[in-house]
């Protein structure tokens, strides 16, 4: 096992790990190292769909992604992403605005995991921003009134920022809409309080969020927003772009995410394919108080 740093302001690389055989000791590891880095990547995989989806159940319990058709058939807890020149106009690049995934259900996705097959020769970066650092970057009054806020959310309901792309399910056409299941608005706290450590951090400052409960709409819309654009600075910010092989994942209560714009094409050196699972809940096994570092337990 070697742990590197990766360029930016947080991301690990840990390679030397074999996901299709982490057990269940070595999958708390990860998720310790998770927690500390914020995401990691975990290189030169090479997984079924079998295999992820086992992987998957290992980190949580999968989620059910509301849109039918990007799921992968024989595994619907597996999400396939490309860049196919036949996707259509209408979904191309939905995934270019900050989020969290699953915000807009009442139980949100824990962690993400992002299986790499292909990769183009530009572009196709994933970026990320560090909610625990931007919430204490903030006045400690500042942090006191937003620890009590409630947030509206629902299905790509956030206002845009410039440069992001959010298309809601009003806009698609009526065929597409019928594949997408439809889902109640739900409420969550502004702060989070992270359920393996109690590290509180901003949530879901972005894709779902629509209203703060009990505040006027536009003071509610314009807090929201301030606060997307806080937390998407420079200081707070890393990038990685996913390679085939790779598994990049990334801990949901400590970040946004989101895609940057790509070109779609199916020209040798264009392709983007990778392969989704999200998760709700704790790694099988996990526990606040295992004892011991992660490097540790990894190195056995």
């Amino acid at each position: 096992m070697n742990m590197e740093r990766l360029a930016g302001a947080f991301g690990a690389r840990i390679s030397g790990i074999d996901l299709a055989a982490a057990d269940e000791g070595v999958t708390c590891a990860l998720y310790d190292l998770l927690l500390e880095h914020r995401f990691i990547v975990i290189p030169d995989q090479q997984l079924t769909f079998d295999v992820y989806a086992a992987v998957g159940h290992r980190w949580g319990r999968p989620v059910l992604l509301i849109s039918e058709k990007n799921r992968v058939g024989s595994h619907p807890e597996i999400i396939r992403q490309s860049n196919a020149e036949s996707t259509p106009i209408f979904v191309r690049n939905v995934a270019s605005h900050w989020h969290c995934d699953s915000s807009y259900e009442a139980e949100v996705a824990a962690t993400t995991l992002l299986y790499g097959v292909q990769a183009p020769e530009h572009g196709g970066e994933t970026l990320f921003c560090d909610l625990v650092a931007a919430y204490r970057a903030l006045p400690d009054a500042k942090r006191r009134d937003l620890d009590e806020l409630q947030v509206w959310h629902g299905v790509s309901a956030a206002t845009a920022l410039e440069g992001e792309v959010i298309v809601k399910p009003a806009d698609l056409p009526l065929e597409a809409r019928k594949a997408v299941r439809s889902s109640d608005p739900v409420l969550h706290p502004l702060v989070q309080r992270h359920p393996a450590n109690g590290r509180h951090a901003l949530y879901g400052l972005g894709g779902s969020p629509y209203s703060v409960a009990h505040m006027p709409e536009k003071d509610g819309a314009r807090l929201l927003l301030d606060l997307r654009r806080h937390a998407t600075q420079a200081e707070y910010c890393s990038r990685y772009k996913l390679m085939p092989g790779d598994v990049l994942i990334w801990d949901n209560y400590s970040v946004m995410h989101r895609a940057t714009p790509i070109d779609y094409s199916d020209q040798p050196g264009a392709r983007r394919e990778n392969y989704r699972i999200s998760v709700k809940g704790l790694p099988v096994g996990y526990t606040q108080s295992r004892g011991g570092s992660p490097r540790a337990a990894l190195e056995g």
